[in-house]
């Protein structure tokens, strides 16, 4: 790559202007430039992949003259020339130009980055600097920021076609600003990864066609750009919250969501967007409007719930799920064909990662052979959406990132092949239903459960609601695959991370039952019937009185216990435990030892080992004051709630006053004291051996775990750098092919236009009938005209063929000679030769080199000059005539004269009628006529001969010459084509001029 210095710089096309502006002495009419320019608004459009077809079709819908000057930013290569101000010049009025350093910025115009550098604005004139060598280039996000800081108020930022995410942030600073902010409708665009992007920020405000977004410029700039949406929200802020609580109960009928579990700001957000769109100025009118227009209200809902997804979306993700939880999955039910595979895709809105996360099952199954049945729910609040999904067709552009193998095997391509639907074995597999994750109840029993990037958008109890349910419906051991941005929030203590990265978590336990807030979520959805009472809410606690009757009766019957895990970590506690557990001083722990009183603890601990280690109840008695009474019999009891198990992760233990009542099938065994003694010492005994040999072994591990952690350190640090590189070398990858896919754009249209010229060159030569030749620098045809086959031997096969090769019907002995000539001295030459049929040639050998070529070639033409050597030759008869001849147009206009007319005018001053062609001849009649009757007989015959009334006519007449009276016979003949010939012949040799003079005296 070139280093981006200011030199490399490429200069616009069609200009000297240098890049430094300090180097230019023009700069003095900076004055005048300015006052050229303010203005009114300006549209920056940031493309790249697929964007020349949105820009031509963004300005040929642009309806000129508009207030509106526009910028066009690209990822473009820095070794590639643009040719875009060429191609959009095509399709509109406007001046088009590559921007130049310090350039003002004027209405009508556009301007067009150049290659290899970064641009910005700066009091509404464009600044370039050199593009950065160091991580990825965004150019759309540079220069959006920059109009965001110099003219929010009269800018208008849009983002077109294109993959990766540029233009994101630069729109989200812009709508910040108070600018517009609009993109391209992501179905209709070629790479909708850009426009999609941008959509997800919440910052546009129209996703148009490119037609749709040129009428809105056009009439924003017309009527002035009216307040954007966060003008409009500024004017309600202070009343924002009496404003929804107002209004919002209507709106969640009306739209069928729970908009109060919605963030205020990105509720509010999308709610202004559709005022102004509807031109509505409160949200009193719109909620009244939105009751008598039910597209609207689908509008609203599709503005609510944006579906940005797409196929595979962070493949990364993907990819660690696929390695990390759905090959591990289907590896273990392979052999197990009673027990299905169970997934949930949560929020699917219109389903592309629901058949993406079906595709890699389906794909893992084949390899492994796994018969198990396939159990996948894909559901979302919207059922329009879910309608969609189930549908299987995507556009042409949602699939087109995909794996062309991908493709094959899943999708069928339509007629047009404008869409691709899903195979049926695809289709079948997925059952699509209409699911709200904040009202119905959830699906149980999953091994996965995708939920990405819904919870951003809740309020915080509404996120943990929803994690709730999630965690409830998932099995032991199942996965939960959440999106980039999202986190299980306070549940993460019941999840071990798979991937952090790829936000992938497995469940450490199943749920038994849902928490109380999220039964209480249940029974307050959008559309339900009332619960039963006793599942009701407690109006005073905020609970199921379900719980409260449960925690009532442990209170009066059961005996104080407490459940901890097998490492003492206290999990919940029942009943009355005062004289039990107590908190100590110092920072505050969960371990049931630091709880108990010091004189339970060995007793608890032994039994808790006993149960751990045989997997069974176990249960000893002593004495101890319970309270502040006296000591009496106690109980204590430790119960495996696992026992079935392969280890003992949960105990229950109880404390009873009385003997203790059976909890299982077998009954517990009783320890007496003295029992309870030798069960301490031998398992003192074992501590210590145990201990022991623990120390030796950490010892070793230690000393292992040192040169290990030293050799793993360093390899983490090798591996942080590589991945480091590719990372960076991924992004450059990423940038190198959008910039490639932008020339590819750019030498696609220009391969249309040469062709077009291409075309254009052909029927002229085909209309101008002239035998054309063309040889490359070793003299081989590369492509002739039919009218050539008259002159040479050839046919199609013949290209490719040297010309020395070929036979020839001209008398051209050093034809191939002056060729080698021709091209050696970069030269034309022409020579007159004859064919073989008698018939003249004019030979014309042209070189020429092709732009961007090194070689030179040659044009040979043969132009036919029989018809012209004809009128030669007619002409030299006309010349050697004595007699004056000219002749007439229809119109009585000299066309041609002989030498002897011209000779005769010359001698007498041209007083006949002029000196040659393009003289009115009947013009000089009219003169003449009124004093010369002679001249008016000419006049009326040769009117009549013109007219076409007579064919010919005679007319004897004096004129004076050379110093003497002489007398000429005029003789006019019509054309039939129109026009006519006059010959004049000299008689003065045979006429009398005395018998004239007395036929003169008699008349």
């Amino acid at each position: 790559m070139i280093p981006a210095t200011p030199d490399a710089l490429r200069r616009p096309t069609g200009t000297n202007r240098p890049l430094n502006p300090t180097e230019d002495p023009r700069m003095d009419s900076r004055a005048t430039e300015d006052a050229a320019a303010n203005p009114g608004t300006i549209v920056a459009l940031g493309a790249s992949a697929g964007g020349l077809d949105a820009l031509d079709r963004f300005f040929g819908a642009v309806d000129l003259p508009v207030n509106a000057a526009f910028v066009v930013i690209q990822h473009l290569a820095p070794e590639h020339e643009t040719m875009m101000d060429k191609l959009l010049a095509r399709h509109t009025q406007m001046p088009v130009q590559v921007a130049g350093h310090d350039m003002a910025v004027q209405t009508g115009h556009v301007y067009v980055i150049p290659p290899n550098a970064a641009m910005t604005i700066v009091g509404g004139r464009l600044k370039l600097a050199p593009r950065s060598n160091a991580g990825i280039s965004l150019p759309i996000n540079a220069f959006f920021d920059s109009l965001a800081q110099d003219c929010p108020d009269k800018a208008i930022g849009i983002v077109l076609s294109g993959t990766g995410s540029d233009g994101s942030l630069g729109a989200r600073t812009l709508s910040e600003a108070g600018a517009w902010v609009m993109a391209q409708d992501p179905e209709g665009a070629r790479f909708d990864g850009m426009p999609a992007n941008a959509i997800a920020t919440g910052a546009v405000d129209h996703v148009l066609s490119p037609e749709g977004l040129a009428q809105e410029v056009t009439s924003l700039c017309h009527s002035g750009l009216r307040p954007s949406s966060k003008s409009l929200r500024s004017e309600h802020v202070l009343d924002e919250r009496d404003l929804l609580g107002s209004n919002l109960r209507t709106l969640s009928s009306l739209v069928q969501l729970n908009l109060p579990e919605y963030k205020p700001n990105t509720l509010l957000r999308r709610l202004e967007r559709r005022l102004i769109a509807c031109g509505i100025p409160d949200l009193h009118a719109y909620t009244a409007f939105l009751s008598s227009r039910p597209d609207e209200v689908t509008a609203l809902r599709h503005e609510i719930l944006i579906p940005v997804t797409a196929f595979f979306r962070d493949p990364d993700a993907f990819e660690c799920l696929r390695d990390q939880v759905i090959v591990p999955l289907v590896e273990d039910r392979r052999d197990n064909h009673d027990d299905p595979i169970r997934v949930w895709a949560t929020s699917c809105a219109t389903g592309e990662e629901a058949y993406s996360i079906a595709i890699l099952l389906l794909e893992a199954m084949e390899n492994a052979e796994c018969r198990a049945p396939l159990k996948f729910f894909a559901t979302d609040v919207d059922p329009d959406y879910v309608a969609r999904a189930g549908a299987g067709t995507f556009a042409a552009a949602q699939v087109a990132t995909l794996p062309e193998t991908v493709r094959e095997r899943w999708f069928t391509r339509g007629t047009e092949g404008r869409t691709y639907t899903v195979v049926p074995r695809l289709r079948q597999s997925i059952v699509f239903s209409r699911h709200d994750l904040m009202s119905d109840a959830p699906f149980t029993n999953m091994d996965l459960i995708t939920c990405r990037n819904m919870l951003i958008y809740l309020r915080i109890p509404a996120q943990e609601r929803v994690m709730s349910r999630l965690s409830y419906a998932l099995k032991a051991d199942g996965t939960l695959f959440l999106g980039s941005s999202e986190t299980p929030g306070r549940f993460s203590g019941d999840y071990n991370p798979v991937d952090q990265r790829s936000k992938i978590f497995r469940i450490k336990r199943r749920m038994p039952l849902l928490a109380p807030e999220a039964t209480m979520a249940l029974s307050s959805g959008l559309g339900r019937t009332r619960e039963a009472s006793w599942a009701a809410p407690d109006p005073r606690r905020g609970r199921p009185l379900v719980h409260v009757a449960q925690e009532k009766l442990c209170e009066a019957y059961a005996p104080p216990s407490i459940l901890v895990d097998s490492a003492r970590c206290v999990l919940h506690v029942f009943g009355r435990t005062e004289g039990l557990l107590a908190v100590r001083s110092g920072t505050p722990s969960l371990d049931l030892n630091q709880l108990l009183d010091p004189g339970l603890v060995p007793i608890v601990s032994t039994l808790m080992h006993s149960a751990i280690r045989d997997k069974k109840p176990q249960t000893a008695s002593t004495r101890w004051a319970l309270g502040h009474g006296d000591p009496e019999a106690l109980t204590v009891s430790v119960v495996p709630l696992d026992d079935a198990a392969i280890t003992v992760s949960n105990l229950l233990i109880s404390f009873e006053r009385s003997a203790p009542r059976a909890r299982s099938a077998e009954p517990p065994r009783q320890i007496d004291p003295d029992q309870l003694s030798d069960m301490s010492s031998r398992h003192a005994a074992d501590l210590e051996r145990e201990l022991e040999l623990t120390r030796s072994n950490l010892n070793a591990t230690i000393q292992e775990l040192g040169t290990t952690n030293e050799e793993l350190q360093a390899s983490n640090e090798e591996l942080m750098a590589a991945n480091e590189e590719l990372q960076s070398s991924n992004e450059e990858l990423q940038s190198v092919n959008e910039e490639l896919h932008t020339i590819n754009a750019e030498y696609q249209a220009k391969i249309v236009e040469m062709n077009e010229i291409n075309a254009d060159l052909d029927s002229l030569a085909r209309a101008a009938h002239i035998p054309l030749l063309f040889l490359d620098s070793d003299l081989r045809i590369t492509r002739y005209t039919s009218e050539v086959l008259a002159l040479f031997s050839l046919r199609e096969t013949d290209i490719g063929r040297p010309i020395t090769e070929l036979t020839t019907n001209l008398h051209f002995e050093g034809l191939f000679d002056q060729i080698q000539r021709s091209m050696s001295e970069q030269t034309s030459l022409q020579h007159e030769v004859q064919s073989r049929d008698g018939r003249e040639w004019m030979v014309t050998i042209l070189p020429y080199t092709p732009t961007g070529a090194s070689t030179v070639r040659v044009v040979i033409s043969f132009i036919d000059l029989s018809s012209v050597l004809g009128l030669r030759d007619l002409r030299a008869v006309l010349d050697a005539l004595p007699e004056s001849v000219v002749v007439l147009d229809p119109d009585g206009t000299i066309v041609e004269v002989n030498s002897a007319w011209r000779d005769f005018s010359t001698r007498n001053g041209g007083s006949l009628s002029g000196t040659g062609p393009g003289i009115d001849y009947l013009e000089a009649c009219r003169r003449a006529a009124p004093s010369d009757q002679y001249a008016r007989r000419v006049l009326e015959g040769l009117e009549a001969i013109l007219a076409g009334t007579r064919a010919s006519f005679s007319q004897l007449y004096p004129c004076p010459s050379d110093g003497r009276e002489q007398w000429f016979l005029l003789n006019a003949t019509g054309l039939t084509k129109g026009g006519g010939v006059v010959t004049h012949y000299n008689l003065s040799d045979w006429i009398d001029p005395a018998r004239i003079e007395h036929e003169r005296g008699q008349n």
